[in-house]
């Protein structure tokens, strides 16, 4: 998508603005859903129009243009760093709706799953931290501790055809699961995680109330 002039000085403009209440304020500032595309577009276009000075070799008005796409990289580097300092420890927490209303689509899907892995590392470090179990007697040696129990409905779901697309949809966990085998892979799921599942397994768990559909827009 190309940019006239005035479109990239509202761009480098709002990016400044937003870059000015981010150092000021420790809560996060609500983007516009298009803004990291906007900025990508200012560069790009910015881009070109250096490259069509250069294919001139009209210098002075390439090096203009440089300076001006080294300016807006330089604020959009500031800005990220203390944005996503600030997501970044949040995701630790739960997600509530005053976050997410905050963030645009790529931010969303960065902090979602983010947060499902800190939640991981915390299970997986609390589970270290639990005394080791009693060994099973010989007999019993081979049967596994925690059996990967499948419902009779999951079990039955037939698996996509390889040039079939799924769609994902977003969901919170209600409970921890036990694992459940799916044909694209086994999913350990535990109480709050938010995760993004194939649509007819999502639906397949909130029928049961194991979870509800989140709506990012």
């Amino acid at each position: 998508m190309s940019l006239n002039p005035a479109q990239i000085d509202k761009v480098s403009e709002e990016l400044r603005s937003f870059l000015r209440v981010e150092v000021r304020s420790k809560k996060l500032k609500k983007l516009e859903p298009s803004f990291y595309k906007n900025v990508t577009a200012a560069l790009e276009t910015l881009k070109a129009e250096a490259d069509g000075y250069l294919g001139k070799t009209d210098i002075g008005n390439y090096i203009k243009i440089k300076d001006r796409m080294d300016d807006i990289e330089r604020d959009f580097k500031s800005l990220f760093q203390r944005r996503f300092d600030k997501i970044a420890t949040l995701s630790i927490y739960d997600l509530d709706s005053e976050v997410m209303s905050a963030l645009t689509p790529e931010e969303k899907e960065f902090i979602v799953n983010l947060h499902n892995m800190m939640r991981d590392q915390y299970n997986l470090l609390l589970s270290k931290n639990n005394p080791p179990e009693e060994a099973p007697e010989p007999s019993k040696v081979r049967e596994p501790t925690f059996p990967v129990q499948q419902h009779e409905e999951v079990r039955q779901e037939a698996p996509p055809k390889e040039d079939e697309k799924q769609d994902f949809i977003l969901v919170r966990i209600l409970a921890d699961q036990p694992p459940i085998a799916q044909p694209e892979r086994d999913y350990y799921l535990h109480d709050n995680d938010l995760v993004y599942l194939p649509e007819k397994f999502a639906e397949l768990l909130i029928k049961r109330k194991s979870a509800i559909k989140i709506n990012l827009n």
